[in-house]
């Protein structure tokens, strides 16, 4: 069976937004606001507690470390910092109660398959992506919203 890693945002573009309150590469403003959704957050992956906990809102290209076609859009971060999903981890149990749309891109950044999962079998979908070895890094949206939540790889293979 296929293993997969489960890619959050880079510390260092969270470090980036809690220092400075800008999107990294487009100095938009962040805005911070209390949980009005579940999210989750991009860099430790949990859901966040609705109307209990303060997330910030920035522009994130997703693409950034992997293709040259940007394609910008929200996500949301803990105001207060917290610690990255580990990268050995698969796919985040806590967000399986969540809709997503899942997309296996290839070589050329292009979307070789999408589906839209809300019954819990996220990472199955996912694990059956990988079987299609020209699919070379899965991408998981929102389903609702449609924003990035995370990236996932094959285990072993690049972050």
């Amino acid at each position: 069976m296929i293993e997969v890693r489960a890619i959050a945002l880079p510390t260092e573009v969270a470090e980036q937004v809690w220092e400075t309150m800008k999107s990294p590469g487009y100095g938009h403003p962040a805005f911070t606001a209390i949980a009005k959704g579940h999210g989750p957050c991009r860099h430790c992956l949990k859901p966040f507690r609705i109307g209990e906990e303060e997330r910030t809102l920035f522009t994130y290209n997703p693409f950034r470390e992997q293709d040259m076609i940007p394609v910008p859009g929200p996500v949301f971060i803990h105001t207060d910092r917290c610690e990255r999903f580990g990268l050995e981890s698969g796919y985040p149990a806590e967000l399986l109660p969540y809709g997503a749309v899942i997309e296996g891109y290839g070589t050329e950044q292009d979307v070789l398959e999408r589906r839209r999962v809300s019954d819990g079998t996220q990472e199955a979908v996912i694990v059956e992506m990988f079987e299609n070895t020209s699919v070379r890094y899965v991408m998981v949206r929102d389903l609702k919203a449609g924003c990035f939540d995370l990236r996932l790889v094959r285990k072993g293979e690049e972050s």
